[in-house]
C-alpha cells in the first residue's frame, strides 16, 4: 500500500511551527512558574508572618489590660483585706488603747470630750439589752439555749467645741485615719457652758 500525503507543505510547516511554538510557550510557562514558585511562598510567609505580628500585638495589648485589672483587683483585695483586719482589731480588746490614741490625735485644738461609747453598748457581765438567747426545741434537742451577744460596730464620741468649725475637722481627721468606714457627724449645736457658750457635738464612727 502507498501512502499520500494530500496536505499542502505549506500547511505541513504551519502545524509544525504552531506545535514548536506550542512547546516553547508550555516550556517558558512552566519555566515562569517555577520560578514564581518561591516567590510566591516568600510572599506567602510574609502575610502570615504580618497576620502573626498583628495577632501578637493584640495579644500584648490584652494582656496588658488583663494585668492593670488584675493588679487593681489585688489592689482592692489588700484594702479590703486590711479594712476586715482592721476591723478585727477594732473588735479586740488589745485595740481600745490604740483607739483611744487615734482620737486624741484627731481631735483639733480647741475641743475636748464628755464620752466616748460603743453602739450597741458593751453588755455588762451576765448579759444585757443587746443579748439575744436563741431558744432550742428541748423536744428535739437538749442542748442548751444559746447565748448571741451583738457586738459593737459603732462608736458615739460626744464632747464641746470652742468653734462650729472644729468638729468638721475632727470629722475629717477620722475619715483620713482610714480605720472606720464612715464618721458622721450627728448633733452639733450651740449650749452655754459655766462662763460661756460653747459647741457641743457628737460623732458616730462606724466599722
Amino acid at each position: 500500500m502507498v501512502g499520500v500525503n494530500l496536505i499542502p507543505e505549506n500547511v505541513q510547516l504551519a502545524q509544525t511551527r504552531c506545535r514548536r511554538l506550542k512547546g516553547w510557550g508550555i516550556a517558558i510557562l512552566l519555566a515562569v512558574a517555577i520560578l514564581a514558585l518561591p516567590l510566591t511562598i516568600d510572599w506567602v510567609q510574609r502575610v502570615q508572618a504580618a497576620e502573626l505580628r498583628t495577632q501578637h500585638d493584640r495579644l500584648q495589648t490584652e494582656l496588658a489590660t488583663i494585668r492593670t485589672e488584675l493588679t487593681a483587683l489585688t489592689s482592692q483585695a489588700n484594702e479590703a483585706l486590711m479594712q476586715l483586719e482592721r476591723a478585727q482589731a477594732l473588735r479586740s480588746k488589745r485595740a481600745w488603747s490604740a483607739m483611744f490614741a487615734l482620737i486624741e490625735k484627731s481631735m483639733p485644738e480647741g475641743t475636748w470630750l464628755i464620752s466616748i461609747a460603743t453602739d450597741p453598748a458593751t453588755p455588762p457581765p451576765g448579759g444585757g439589752h443587746n443579748t439575744v438567747v436563741r431558744d432550742r426545741d428541748t423536744a428535739t434537742d437538749k442542748q442548751p439555749a444559746i447565748v448571741v451577744i451583738e457586738a459593737p460596730r459603732r462608736l458615739r464620741v460626744a464632747g464641746y467645741a470652742i468653734d462650729a468649725a472644729q468638729p468638721h475637722e475632727f470629722v475629717t481627721n477620722l475619715k483620713d485615719s482610714k480605720v472606720f468606714t464612715n464618721v458622721t457627724l450627728g448633733l452639733l449645736r450651740s449650749e452655754p457652758v459655766l462662763d460661756g457658750s460653747y459647741f457641743r457635738f457628737e460623732l458616730i464612727c462606724e466599722w
